[in-house]
């Protein structure tokens, strides 16, 4: 019996599902893969270094470039044989598999705000993800929120769905002022010793963008010397953003350069209106930056007690938000304080160990002389933090 995980968002540049993969495949690597025998199919050699060195875990670089319904044929399909196990985890299964299967399913977005894409898109997609979740054995959801949607959605019976909440990496956590990511993160973007806040992400309308333009220039009229960076893929031309020297494009940025600048904004500007879970907000609470995100269901999941919630993309209610975090230093603490209990709820080693049992129990695998998991604090614990950098 082997484990083949469809590793194509492995790629050179970090995004959102292959950092949700990453940070599973850096667990398993120290604790154990699900089963002995696990290979990662890539589709890209940036993927290479992303995947640890482990007990029985492999990776392969198959049909680099090709395009991706041939890949799924040629290249993974040809690696996957009779009795495999396969980890989808980015909503869909490979063309022409049947195989056992547990699916990541990280939003139904293409249901629930359809005009969000081009027709194009939703025509080559969400038939293809509704089949996917309907077809496989076991499908993970990132929050309840998204179990609700893909039972709604693609009509999959709760026997086949799980809550698996995703972890932010370890490394998201606060870094004083004068630390070197800090410095680097500054120097990289050009902030200077400017005060500034962050949004993180591709942006998409569902992003209010718009929104988040006219509450910097709100806010900025009381603090002229702030800056707004704006982190992510995509030329961000659904503001646009003009020419407003106040505001910064990063772009897509190393992990060490988004780890500094969430470890020293004022606040996170996540004001989305649909997401499957809501990540980036836990990576900033767990590097000590608060939140200011709206009042929808995945992101009360994500962000607990300690986001300040707005009921809509309101400009002069988020300006007001962004004020007070810039100058009350009780409040702000307060929600630092609470933000850092709430990402604590999101462990790797708690993710991986669950999407872990998920792959055992539909491959009906039990290992056999299987120890109990590290208690921190332990001596090997402390040793295998050490390893990974912590």
């Amino acid at each position: 019996m082997r484990l083949v995980i469809d590793g194509r968002r492995l790629t050179a540049e970090r995004t959102g599902v292959g950092r949700y993969l990453e940070l599973l495949l850096q667990d398993w690597a120290i604790t154990g893969a699900p089963l002995p025998e696990t290979l990662v199919v890539l589709r890209d050699r940036g993927g290479i270094s992303r995947v640890p060195l482990g007990p029985g875990l492999k990776a392969e670089v198959i049909g680099e470039a090709w395009p991706g319904l041939l890949w799924e044929r040629f290249g993974i399909g040809r690696r996957l044989r009779p009795g495999d196990i396969l980890f989808a985890p980015a909503n869909l299964i490979p063309w022409g598999w049947h195989g056992k299967t547990v699916l990541a399913m990280h939003d139904t977005l293409q249901e629930v705000m359809p005009e969000s894409f081009p027709r194009l898109t939703r025509w080559r997609f969400a038939r293809r993800y509704r089949q996917s979740a309907m077809t496989a054995d076991r499908v993970l959801t990132l929050s309840q929120s998204t179990w609700r949607d893909v039972a709604k959605y693609y009509g999959v019976p709760a026997s086949r769905l799980r809550v698996v909440y995703p972890a932010p990496d370890p490394s998201f956590r606060p870094h004083g002022p004068a630390s070197e990511e800090v410095a680097e993160a500054r120097g990289r973007v050009g902030l200077g010793s400017s005060p500034f806040f962050l949004f993180v992400g591709k942006p998409s309308r569902r992003r209010n963008l718009p929104a988040i333009l006219e509450a910097f220039q709100i806010h900025k009229a009381r603090h002229p010397g702030h800056r707004l960076v704006f982190v992510g893929p995509g030329d961000f031309e659904a503001g646009p953003l003009g020419d407003d020297p106040a505001i910064l494009r990063a772009g897509h940025v190393p992990e060490s350069v988004l780890r500094g600048l969430m470890a020293d904004a004022v606040a996170l500007l996540y004001p989305s209106e649909y997401e499957g879970f809501g990540l980036p907000v836990v990576e900033a609470m767990a590097s000590g930056c608060p939140v200011i995100t709206l009042r929808r269901a995945p992101l009360l999941e994500a962000g607990g007690d300690a986001a300040w919630y707005l009921d809509q993309a309101e400009p002069e209610a988020m300006a007001e938000a962004m004020h007070v975090l810039a100058t009350d230093v009780a409040a702000r603490a307060s929600r630092m304080s609470r933000g850092f209990s709430q990402a604590g709820k999101f462990t790797q080693s708690r993710f991986a160990d669950e999407v872990k049992a998920e792959i055992r129990d539909v491959a009906g695998y039990r290992p056999s002389g299987k120890g109990p998991r590290l208690r921190p604090g332990s001596r090997r614990s402390l040793d295998r933090d050490a390893r990974r950098g912590r």
